[in-house]
Formats: C-alpha cells, structure tokens, sequence
C-alpha cells in the first residue's frame, strides 16, 4: 500500500510537537530552580545583613558580612544571569511551541481539505451515475 505523504508530514509534525512540549518542560523547571535560587540568594543577603546590623552583633558579625557581602553580591548577580537567561530560553521555547502547534494543524487543515475533495469528486461521481441511468431508461 503506497504510503500517504500527508499523514508521514503529520507524523513528522507530531513528533516536532512532542519535542517542543518536552524542551518546554524542562526549561520551566529550570526557570522556577533559577528562580527559587535567586529568592534563596536574597533571602540569604537578608538574614546577614540583619544579623550584622543588629543591636547585639558585635564587631566580628559586621566584619563577616563585609568580607561575605563582595561574594554574595557576585553570587546574586550571577543568579539573576541565570534566571534571565532562564527566562529567554522558556519564552523561545514557548514560540517553538507556537509554531509545532501551527505545522500540525497546517497539515491536519491539508489532510481535512482533501478527504472533503475526495468526498466531493466521489458524490460528483455518483450523481453522474444516477443521471446516466436516467438518461438510459429515458431512451427505452
């Protein structure tokens, strides 16, 4: 049986479909650890910068924290990176999605249009053969 090359594009699109839903998950996952991480980060630069300001920390603890502040900043930062970064591979990813959503229903539109033109052709072809049995027993 001669292949359908209509249902080996839709085949080829679904699976397109299911590759760009899987990416999409993925990347959400590490968009909320990205996330998680930047609020984890900022929480920690909180609770040190509290516990260096308050009424009973002594020397030591401001001491600490301004030792700890350069790296906490750093390490803030390179989470916000992060988290931005994150961000912009799960809106692309979004738009690849968008897109595998548009090629099936492309070829789903394909494969519609023509089972409604085979129905036509075969109901254009039946009624032809209707008129032509008419016209015989007209003749008789």
């Amino acid at each position: 049986m001669k292949r359908d090359p209509l249902q080996t594009m839709l085949r080829i699109r679904q699976s397109a479909l299911d590759e760009a839903q899987a990416a999409l998950a993925a990347a959400y996952v590490a968009e909320q650890d990205a996330a998680a991480r930047v609020r984890a980060m900022t929480e920690a630069l909180d609770l040190e910068m509290r516990a260096a300001t308050s009424l009973s920390a002594g020397d030591d603890a401001v001491e600490n924290f301004a030792r700890w502040l350069p790296t906490g900043r750093r390490r803030i930062s390179e989470a916000h990176r992060i988290l931005q970064d994150a961000t912009v591979t799960l809106d692309r990813l979004r738009a690849v999605l968008a897109l595998a959503r548009a090629g099936v229903r492309t070829v789903e539109t394909l494969i519609e249009q023509r089972r409604l033109e085979q129905d036509a052709l075969r109901a254009r072809t039946e009624q032809h053969t209707i008129d032509e049995v008419v016209a015989a027993r007209r003749l008789r």
